[in-house]
Formats: C-alpha cells, sequence, structure tokens
C-alpha cells in the first residue's frame, strides 16, 4: 500500500479516534478535531502533502487571518489570530505528526524541525476590589438564577475553578461541613479545593432553597428545567455581568486569574497553590507568581532613585543631614 496517498482527512481520524481510546476530554478532542480540521480545510491532500513547509505556511496563513473568520455562529473580527491561538494550532499538529510516526505511517517525525510562533506574554490585569463589589452586587441572590449566578462567581473566585471543573461538579464530591470541594481536573487527575465561608452560605442557600430537582445526573449548578447547565451557559452569565457591572474585560479565566493572583499578593505558599489550581507542572504556577509580583510593584510606591537624589540636595531635611555627616567622615571609617 502507498501510504504517501492516504487522505490526510482519513489519518486525521484515525488519530481522533487513538485519542478517545486514550482516554482524553471530550473538550480535548474537541480541539484537535477543530485544529485539523482547519488545517484540512486550508492545505488537504495525502500524507505526502503533509510536509514540513506545508505546515510552516499553514501557520502563516493563520497568522494574518481574521479572528472567527469561517465560523458560521460567530461574526468574523477586524483582530487578527492571536499568536498563542497559532502556537496551539502548531502543537496539535506536531503531536499528530508523533502520531503519525509512531503508527509507521512516516518513517520520521515530519516535523520535529518545526518552531513553533512564540505566544505573546500578556500581562491580565486581575479584578479589583472595587471591580469584585461591583460585580458581585449585580446577582439577586433571593432569586433562583441570581443566587446560583452569585454562587458561580464567588466559587470562581475563592478557589480558581476551570470552567469545565465547575460545571462538571456533582453533589456527591461537595461538603458543605468542612467546605471542601473535590474535582476531576484535567488528565483526570483528582484534587481537593476549600473554599470559604461566604461561598458556603450562598451555596447552602443555592442548594436547599433555590435549586430546581435534577432531571439528568446529579450536578450541582442546574437550568431552571434541571437540567444541567454547559460551559457556555457560565460564559453568557458572565458576559452579561460583564456589561451590567461596566467590566468589559470580565472573562472566566480571569475570575481563575484574580484568584491566583490575590492568593500570591497575601504571601501563599507556591506549591499549595500548584495543589488547588491543578497545575501539573510547577512553571505554570511560577508564572501567577511573576505575575503577582508585578502586581505588587503596581500596587506599591516603589522609591525613585532621582526623587531620593532631589530629597538629599533639599536644605533641612534629614537627608541633606545624613549625606553631610557621610562626606565629613574621615576616609576609611565605619559607620
Amino acid at each position: 500500500m502507498d501510504k504517501a496517498s492516504i487522505p490526510i482527512a482519513t489519518l486525521a481520524d484515525r488519530y481522533l479516534s487513538a485519542c478517545r481510546s486514550a482516554g482524553m476530554s471530550p473538550k480535548t478532542i474537541r480541539g484537535y478535531d477543530e485544529k485539523l480540521k482547519r488545517y484540512i480545510r486550508m492545505s488537504g491532500g495525502t500524507l505526502g502533502d503533509f510536509t514540513l513547509q506545508a505546515v510552516r505556511n499553514h501557520l502563516t496563513e493563520l497568522q494574518q487571518a481574521r479572528k472567527w473568520a469561517g465560523n458560521p455562529y460567530t461574526r468574523s473580527s477586524n483582530q487578527l489570530v492571536s499568536a498563542t491561538t497559532v502556537r496551539n494550532h502548531g502543537r496539535v499538529l506536531t503531536g499528530f505528526a508523533s502520531w503519525l510516526y509512531g503508527e509507521g505511517y512516516a518513517e520520521g517525525n515530519l516535523l520535529s524541525a518545526l518552531k513553533l510562533p512564540r505566544a505573546n506574554d500578556v500581562r491580565m490585569e486581575p479584578l479589583t476590589d472595587e471591580e469584585i463589589q461591583r460585580l458581585l452586587s449585580r446577582f439577586d441572590t433571593d432569586l433562583e438564577l441570581g443566587c446560583r449566578n452569585a454562587a458561580m462567581i464567588w466559587l470562581f473566585l475563592d478557589t480558581g475553578l476551570r470552567c469545565a471543573e465547575l460545571v462538571g461538579m456533582q453533589m456527591e464530591n461537595l461538603f458543605l461541613d468542612t467546605r471542601r470541594l473535590k474535582i476531576l481536573g484535567k488528565g483526570r487527575k483528582e484534587r481537593v479545593v476549600p473554599f470559604g465561608h461566604q461561598t458556603k452560605r450562598l451555596m447552602e442557600r443555592y442548594i436547599c432553597q433555590l435549586r430546581p430537582q435534577p432531571v439528568l445526573g446529579d450536578m450541582v449548578f442546574l437550568a431552571s428545567d434541571g437540567y444541567p447547565i454547559t460551559e457556555n451557559t457560565v460564559k453568557m452569565v458572565i458576559k452579561r455581568a460583564s456589561r451590567t457591572a461596566n467590566i468589559p474585560r470580565l472573562h472566566v479565566h480571569l475570575l481563575r486569574h484574580t484568584f491566583a493572583t490575590r492568593f500570591v499578593l497575601r504571601g501563599g505558599d507556591t506549591m499549595w497553590l500548584q495543589t488547588v489550581m491543578g497545575h501539573e507542572r510547577l512553571e505554570t504556577t511560577q508564572r501567577y507568581v511573576k505575575r503577582g509580583a508585578l502586581q505588587q510593584v503596581v500596587l506599591q510606591k516603589a522609591p525613585s532613585p532621582m526623587d531620593e537624589l532631589v530629597l538629599a540636595r533639599r536644605p533641612g531635611t534629614r537627608r541633606q543631614s545624613i549625606a553631610e555627616e557621610r562626606r565629613a567622615r574621615p576616609p576609611g571609617s565605619i559607620a
């Protein structure tokens, strides 16, 4: 059989099937599927056409593409596709190339020499205390949906959960008496996450008084009809809250980022933060530590070397006296 003539679409389907059998999450599979299909739409061809240069050309085209271009459900944006998105497309294609080599379809890793484009290291501004207060005041906790949405926001800010983790929370893994959650995170890894008293009060109010009777499964957060909410539901709640609270930059991941940054600013332990947030690598957690340090610089008034110089020259100041004392000391003397 001439393997080079196998359509790349056929091999992509086999790759996704292998990913499913390996136990990858549905969300990961959807991401792989979307990125492989985009390559097939733009480049297509057979295995023989899947070359290092073809993939480089594909990534170059992506760098020049408009955001949401070709999406039937979202209007195209004037913004270009982000560098992070292009990098993620490259990662999926390199994983696909590794699988082709491992399965014997290729004699070597076709993309071993591919250098992925650098992603921009954009500093995300965490929510301020005033913005958090403004956000939480948007919800009427006497109503079912208002209480549910407020409880979700508090939980995001109090635990740093991912959106998929919050949506997938089950009642059997929620322990209100000890204020603990058992979460099945990325890579199907379990971890225990604590939360505070105010979050507990809101969760109790929602679950014991306002939560509808579940229709399917026993998820914690439900729609009004009793069915589990979806990630799109959460994103719509956040989008609506961003408008009413006048916080245009608000999105789900910003809540997780705000939790981590505030934890670092309070002097929290890095290893503890890594465990609670479910990071596989410490390097991922260190990014939040670095951003927390940058935020500390923003919040504090750092001394200016030039201001110190001006104050030292100003007559009658303590700094001038100290400067004169130092000049009057004999050479080699110790202060």
